[in-house]
């Protein structure tokens, strides 16, 4: 196993904060629920703002402090190589600052810095960084963010097992109309830039920057509470996609779905799926035409809480003579409180890459898997936890194969 799969245990979770809701009676919350005349980005600011650790007149801050070992994407983490011996931390210290200069006008600036620490000999520690500017506009009958962001943060790329620096820049627009009461409309649109420094920390032979590309996505959706608990929704999303050095790889995406979203209180069950397709300029390059979706399902019952996603997307890939591949995805999980400051839980995820073109005479499949169990302790401004599993990752082709015992670490900080 090369230097590369050794490092990549260091990538990044990307914690979100938490929204915190006052809980209603049963009879009032099912008519909130049924005629709700509030934009939800105006409940997720005033949620936020009630979690602020600093207020002084019209400014807010929410800090925090976390510690992570190993992470990848922002619902499901996979450790994904050996420690050799060593330990590899990831700190971060997200810190939000809003601005409320007037009760329908919210400004927030973000700052999260980041630093990788790596205790194995010849490995260099790094710092990341995060940084993102909201302008928050609570009108009557609509919701507008319009934000700005630019990061450089260390990230796993669990197709080719590297970890490799990441930059990226941003700007858009997100939003909601509502037009009454059960009917709105959301909307996204996006400018996105990413790229791969010839400098990466984990230098492999895989040519990352291949993957460097300019993205313009929208998407639109319609959403009617159709039912006291259940919404039903209809979406579209286009993206157009020019890269940098593989041109042979510019296209577009469409999508067209629908789906619906169960709440009652105890219970959310979201599913969404349709038809999409990538298309490529260059006709020698090979199409996607498929199903993609997800399937999202929580619940909390007295001291056990469940929790399962299933999804299957389509992502760019690098492998050869492959421009696409697609992800199925599967997470499950249960957690038990204890008490009120401990919690266990047990945790299994997986993944399934595969592709449509042969690699070296075989169509190449790779299968990642992590099956924990864990703990985690809350006090009033700390929390830690660990977690401890089985590791896999498999390959039909010439990926990297690897196995073996995994330790999590979680440590958070509010001041």
């Amino acid at each position: 196993m090369g230097v590369a799969s050794q490092r990549i245990i260091a990538a990044i979770i990307t914690a979100a904060i938490p929204v915190i809701i006052s809980a209603q009676t049963s009879a009032s919350s099912q008519t909130l629920r049924d005629r709700d005349p509030d934009l939800s980005g105006a409940k997720r600011l005033a949620a936020e703002l009630q979690s602020a650790n600093f207020h002084s007149g019209s400014w807010y801050l929410l800090s925090r402090l976390r510690i992570a070992d190993a992470g990848y994407t922002e619902t499901a983490y996979i450790p994904t190589s050996e420690q050799s011996g060593g330990v590899s931390l990831t700190i971060e210290a997200p810190q939000r600052l809003y601005y409320v200069p007037h009760k329908k006008t919210v400004f927030t600036a973000e700052v999260v810095p980041g630093y990788n620490v790596f205790s194995e000999a010849g490995n260099e520690n790094r710092l990341d960084y995060l940084v993102r500017g909201d302008a928050h506009f609570l009108l009557n009958h609509l919701y507008l963010d319009v934000y700005t962001m630019r990061a450089n943060q260390l990230r796993a790329h669990l197709e080719v097992n590297e970890l490799a620096p990441t930059e990226d820049e941003e700007t858009g627009l997100a939003g909601e109309f509502k037009y009454s009461s059960r009917t709105s409309l959301q909307f996204a649109g996006r400018y996105h830039e990413q790229r791969f420094p010839d400098d990466r920390f984990a230098p492999g032979e895989t040519p990352l920057a291949l993957l460097d590309r300019a993205e313009r996505n929208a998407r639109l959706s319609f959403v009617h509470k159709t039912f006291p608990l259940t919404s039903l929704f209809v979406a579209a999303e286009g993206s157009n996609y020019g890269f940098r050095f593989a041109t042979y790889k510019d296209s577009a995406r469409r999508y067209a779905g629908a789906g619906f979203l169960h709440d009652s209180g105890r219970t959310q069950f979201r599913v969404e799926a349709g038809p999409a397709t990538l298309d490529f300029e260059d006709p020698t390059q090979q199409d996607f035409e498929g199903i993609v979706g997800s399937i999202r399902a929580t619940r909390a019952n007295g001291r056990w809480g469940y929790k399962g996603t299933l999804e299957r997307d389509v992502a760019f890939a690098i492998v050869q003579d492959n421009n696409y591949y697609i992800v199925d995805a599967a997470t499950a999980g249960v957690t038990y409180s204890a008490t009120r400051r401990l919690h266990l839980r047990a945790n299994v995820v997986g993944q399934q890459f595969d592709y449509d073109r042969p690699v070296a005479g075989d169509t190449r499949r790779d299968t990642i898997t992590f099956s924990s169990v864990g703990f985690g302790y809350d006090l009033r401004k700390f929390g830690f936890g660990l977690d401890v599993g089985w590791y896999e990752r498999d390959s039909t082709g010439e990926g990297d194969v690897d196995s073996g015992i995994r330790y999590v670490l979680h440590l958070s900080f509010t001041p």
